[in-house]
């Protein structure tokens, strides 16, 4: 059985910078893992689990899944695995794109469209309730320095007490967190909604010793929730990142105006 994490991690601060893009298409270097293809070069098929990881350049692999038990290690038999969606596919499954035709299901926005490309990952179950926080675990020999992905499709209505929002966590083999970064507060009123549209988020810079990330809802949906991840690369984070400072965290905000400081020390709930 793998060696399972620290279920209830500490966190240590590093110089560490971490970009939130919000609406920008950004190019990325290196191994970007669009999900067009599985792990053996061939197509996906509709509704399909990803069962085996990802190979990165430099060496190694990276594995997807929901953790169930919250310990951050992929047990087999155990966890959940994700599942391909293949957009314009089975109706209501993926991410219901509210501002594109009128409520239809996994189309992007102009503009973003060939971003989303023709197949993504999702929960196996369709829209609803989470198995677990999604995480990616990293089999590797090589120092992370840094990664990028995207969150699609984050909206939601504050006003009624109904959100959408993500926490992406930098996990070590003890399960501390060496860097966090929340996602926007989804919102229904455009321009300012990430409907259709992705989150994108990256880190560079980071310490020795990243194992792992997880990816937990922190909205107060109770259901209705769907995650839609698409284009990670494993090893470079989003073009443009900053250089970053000694001794904090630094997340930036562009495109949707958010701007926040991390304390040095935040605590898992």
């Amino acid at each position: 059985m793998p060696r399972s994490f620290a279920s209830r991690p500490r966190i240590r601060t590093a110089g560490i910078a971490a970009l939130c893009l919000g609406l920008a298409s950004a190019a990325r270097a290196g191994d970007l893992i669009t999900f067009e293809t599985r792990p053996n070069g061939n197509t996906p098929t509709d509704d399909a689990p990803l069962l085996n990881p990802y190979d990165i350049d430099g060496g190694g692999t990276v594995r997807f899944f929901f953790d169930t038990n919250d310990n951050n290690t992929f047990e087999e038999g155990v966890d959940v695995l994700p599942r391909f969606e293949q957009v314009g596919e089975d109706g209501d499954d993926g991410f219901l794109s509210s501002q594109v035709g009128g409520g239809t299901h996994d189309r992007a926005r102009p503009g973003f469209r060939s971003q989303l490309g023709d197949y993504f990952l999702r929960q196996p179950d369709g829209i609803g309730t989470l198995p677990g926080p999604f995480l990616i675990v990293y089999d590797t020999a090589q120092a992370i320095r840094g990664f990028s992905g995207e969150i699609w499709d984050i909206d939601g209505q504050p006003r009624a007490g109904v959100t959408e929002q993500w926490r992406v966590d930098v996990l070590n083999a003890r399960g501390d967190v060496l860097a966090m970064l929340p996602s926007p507060l989804g919102v229904d009123a455009s321009p300012g909604s990430l409907d259709s549209l992705p989150w994108n988020f990256g880190f560079e810079g980071l310490p020795d010793g990243v194992k792992a990330i997880r990816l937990t809802f922190t909205g107060t949906k109770g259901d209705g929730i769907g995650l839609a991840f698409n284009n990670f690369s494993p090893t470079f984070a989003v073009a443009g990142s900053v250089v970053p400072e000694p001794a904090s965290v630094v997340l930036l905000g562009l495109g949707l105006g958010l701007a926040v400081a991390a304390p040095a020390l935040l605590r898992r709930r």
